[in-house]
């Protein structure tokens, strides 16, 4: 009896492993695997330009051009999926998106609405939800596309670069479809990141193809795309979305520049160079602290920041080495991550009218029952409210050097 029910689970085991497969799998060789997507609207219909990567075309297997690499595909429809289903009526390969890393939006689709139509990377089970949202400021989506000036092996992958890179600056926004729909779900006012094509001075002049002789189009990914509901509604320079990435806590590196008072330069220090005027902090750590605090029906939201960092450069000729002048430093950087959070939320009262840091959230959390009586109100109430914000700046270290190069050599007033 036991080796009759050992011999049916022996043979249960041989037909799971010779009978297991992957049920409707693809091969490759029939799919047209996309890299990035472009949508806009024209003529009343849904534009969706695919660029879809040529496996057989690699770069690196001889001297063919990265643009080579990849093809670009057109098709139009009333929808993107119908859009997506037309193009297999003109291209021999059924387009494949579950590595499709970055959705590119028309400033005109932007402003018109998304939401009726991303809706499909939603529902479809292809589509990754971690693909980088853009929107293409002042053009079509399909006018920054075809565009590689690095060293990746197709513009796909090099506009995902250029949007992963945001955390050497914190210039911009890396808002993924996930985080979008939480967004929008949590605040009706999500903000994506940007996306312009700008000319850039051509350097190897020989080597340049014949129509960028004396210049290069690039791509820029600086600034923030401010959404109310599912239409764009204005945009963060970059300078305000350091600011921005501050106040909601998102910061994970970048640079603050800023001036010290000249009171701190000693009247004996000579100088080998030019005298400067910017001291470079690079951002180690941030912690960023909201709570909103509500007196005789004042409301007032407070930010309070705590940043960590390494001196990166200094050219003023300040000596690090003194206490007073390492304060000074820190009270003067703290007053310009002051000035980037004050600028932004000017911005978002003033001009957007648009809480688009989620501060409605935290308003819900710490006063639920109020809540309930002013949410329908809060777009009018965000924009009357007061900010306090308090700033801390710790410099962790000076570099490698604490006296700065600019300072003559063999000067002992400056040691």
């Amino acid at each position: 009896m036991i080796c009759k029910k050992l011999s049916f689970i022996i043979n249960v085991l041989i037909l799971s492993l010779i009978f297991t497969s992957c049920a409707g799998s693809r091969e490759l060789n029939e799919l047209g695997i996309i890299m990035s997507t472009g949508i806009d609207f024209v003529d009343g219909k849904v534009l969706v330009t695919n660029e879809v990567m040529m496996p057989s075309s690699s770069p690196t297997k001889g001297t063919e051009s990265k643009s080579n690499s990849v093809i670009y595909l057109q098709h139009e429809g009333k929808t993107i999926f119908e859009a997506l289903r037309n193009a297999t009526l003109t291209f021999d390969r059924k387009l494949f998106l579950s590595h499709n890393r970055v959705l590119i939006f028309g400033e005109e689709f932007a402003k018109r609405g998304i939401g009726d139509y991303i809706n499909f990377y939603d529902y479809d089970s292809e589509p990754r939800e971690s693909a980088y949202l853009l929107v293409a400021k002042g053009a079509k989506a399909y006018e920054v596309m075809g565009i590689n000036e690095g060293l990746s092996d197709a513009p796909g992958k090099y506009l995902e670069s250029l949007v992963e890179n945001y955390i050497y600056t914190s210039k911009t926004s890396s808002i993924t479809l996930n985080e979008y729909n939480r967004y929008f779900f949590e605040t009706k006012a999500p903000v994506l990141g940007v996306v312009e094509r700008i000319e850039k001075r051509v350097i190897n002049k020989e080597r340049a193809d014949e129509s960028q002789k004396d210049s290069r189009l690039v791509l820029n990914v600086e600034g923030g795309a401010a959404f109310y509901k599912d239409s764009l509604i204005g945009y963060y320079t970059g300078e305000e979305m350091i600011g921005f990435n501050f106040i909601v806590d998102e910061i994970e590196g970048g640079l603050i520049v800023f001036e010290v008072p000249d009171k701190y330069i000693s009247p004996d220090t000579k100088y080998t160079g030019t005298k400067g005027k910017y001291t470079v902090l690079e951002i180690k750590k941030n912690k960023t602290k909201k709570d909103i605090q509500i007196d005789n029906e004042k409301i007032t939201l407070n930010i309070d920041v705590k940043v960590k960092g390494v001196i990166g450069e200094e050219t003023k000729g300040l000596r690090l080495t003194e206490l007073e002048v390492k304060n000074a430093i820190e009270n003067a950087c703290s007053e310009k991550v002051k000035e980037y959070i004050n600028m932004t939320l000017e911005k978002a009262q003033k001009e957007l009218k648009m809480d688009t840091f989620s501060i409605n959230t935290l308003f819900h959390q710490q006063y639920p029952d109020l809540w309930r009586s002013i949410s329908n109100d809060w777009e009018s109430i965000f924009t009357s409210i007061d900010c306090n914000v308090n700033v801390e700046t710790n410099i962790i270290r000076t570099g490698l050097i604490d006296i700065p190069t600019n300072i003559e050599k063999g000067d002992k007033s400056a040691y």
